[in-house]
């Protein structure tokens, strides 16, 4: 097949790539036939898959076995079994932060590194981050000027290098809508690969995920969309009168509205996570103010009927204060 050059002369068209192919798909497929379309074999196309994969980009399957590179947010909800990491403890202690937003000129990237040794000291082995690990690109018009590391490759290194490491210390995080922005045009998942060059950084899934701390014993870490609300327990509130009592956690975690608030509603727990960013030019235009700082929690945990219950919750707020220009 041929077709005009920049200089109207007829020039081979080129064919695309296995990589190209992929990357413009837009519907569900079996590996087998899209294989078949491009002439190649089925280990080729599922190689070229596996180092997408490796690099971040993520793909949907449905239920019958079809895959298209996802460029949305994904359905469902992750789980993670975490009772081997609390294994024995009738006394739960963690952290609980969110939303650094690094690469933002904005971050508090001083006073995150100030939690995590707050956290050394006092013996906080695990870390929930409610995401928003990255400033993201695109998020909002003007958010470039307000950014110092610009594009997706500079905000993931900046995170690998910059995001606290603590000896001991292992963050479970979901990501945020700024960090998947650039995932929903066709990009990676930037969480993917911090995870995979930090250790010490445990992704849990995009956006919400849940784990299961003892038996009978669930936390739940959202990252909601949307602005806030016109008081600080409406949205969490409102969430949880419209579940069925099965698909209630015992302990519930938001990040997203860079503001601090504790309620116990419905017999759960509930954590609004404070931020690690100051205003910028969206959040004045929306008269926001964030709340800087994070929780340290102290769970006891006793028997009650199937499992584990929570007989005494202590949340604790460390804050810091926000910049006055």
């Amino acid at each position: 097949m041929v077709e005009r050059d920049n200089r109207g002369r007829f020039a081979p068209k080129e064919t695309p790539t296995i990589e190209e192919r992929l990357h413009k798909e837009k519907h569900h497929f079996r590996i087998d036939d899209f294989a078949t379309e491009l002439g190649v074999g089925t280990v080729v196309v599922q190689r070229v898959i596996d180092e997408l994969k490796e690099k971040g980009y993520v793909f949907d399957q449905t239920p019958d076995g079809k895959i298209v590179k996802a460029t949305s947010i994904l359905d469902g909800t992750g789980k993670i079994d975490m009772r081997p990491v609390f294994a024995g403890d009738n006394v739960l202690r963690f952290g609980v932060v969110a939303d650094s937003h690094l690469g933002s000129k904005k971050e508090r990237l001083q006073e995150l590194n100030s939690t995590y040794d707050r956290f050394q000291r006092e013996g906080i082995t695990t870390v929930f981050n409610a995401g928003d690990v990255t400033e993201g690109v695109g998020v909002y018009r003007g958010q470039e000027y307000e950014v110092h590391k610009h594009g997706q490759d500079e905000q993931i290194d900046y995170a690998i290098k910059a995001y606290p490491k603590r000896d001991g210390i292992t963050t479970y995080t979901i990501s945020g809508n700024h960090d998947l922005r650039q995932t929903e045009r066709g990009g990676i998942d930037p969480l993917i690969p911090i995870s995979r060059q930090r250790k010490d950084i445990v992704y849990m899934g995009q956006m919400v995920s849940m784990a299961q701390i003892a038996d009978n014993l669930w936390a739940e870490i959202i990252h909601p969309a949307g602005g806030g609300a016109y008081a600080l327990s409406y949205k969490a509130q409102r969430d949880i009168n419209n579940r069925v009592p099965e698909n209630l956690p015992d302990i519930l975690m938001y990040g997203h509205y860079h503001h601090s608030y504790y309620m116990y509603y419905r017999n759960i727990h509930f954590l609004q996570v404070p931020c690690f960013k100051d205003a910028g030019g969206w959040e004045r235009r929306l008269g926001l103010n964030p709340t800087i700082g994070a929780w340290i929690v102290e769970a006891k945990i006793g028997d009650g009927e199937g499992g584990a219950r929570i007989e005494s919750f202590t949340p604790q707020l460390h804050t810091y204060s926000t910049a006055r220009k």
